[in-house]
């Protein structure tokens, strides 16, 4: 029982920290990228997406083992190579906005 506890505290855990960061980074990027193009709302998409990416190699990659959840087994950090890839997937969703908008005009 006490796994399962741990367990679902360390999703809950997880979750706030992940809206936080994509609220926080969301919203320094809206503030950036509006400054050089003009913003549409079905951007927020690209965004969220990117950050949500980052997000899942930090916690992967760091906040995975200061956690309530313990499992020696399966907690191991993202390969170098795995981390490039979804760190690059991540900015490209990030950059979307500027690349659609200087693609298009």
């Amino acid at each position: 029982m006490t796994k399962l506890a741990s367990s679902i505290l360390e999703m809950i855990r997880m979750m706030i920290m992940m809206m936080i960061a994509a609220a926080i980074l969301g919203s320094i990027e809206q503030s950036i990228l509006t400054s050089w193009i003009p913003w549409k709302e079905s951007y927020f998409l690209f965004l969220f997406s990117g950050n949500i990416l980052w997000f899942l190699v930090l916690y992967r990659n760091r906040l995975q083992f200061s956690g309530w959840y313990r499992s020696s087994e399966t907690q191991r950090k993202l390969s170098r190579n795995t981390t490039r890839i979804v760190m690059t997937l991540g900015s490209l969703l990030i950059l979307t906005p500027v690349l659609i908008t200087w693609l298009s005009a």
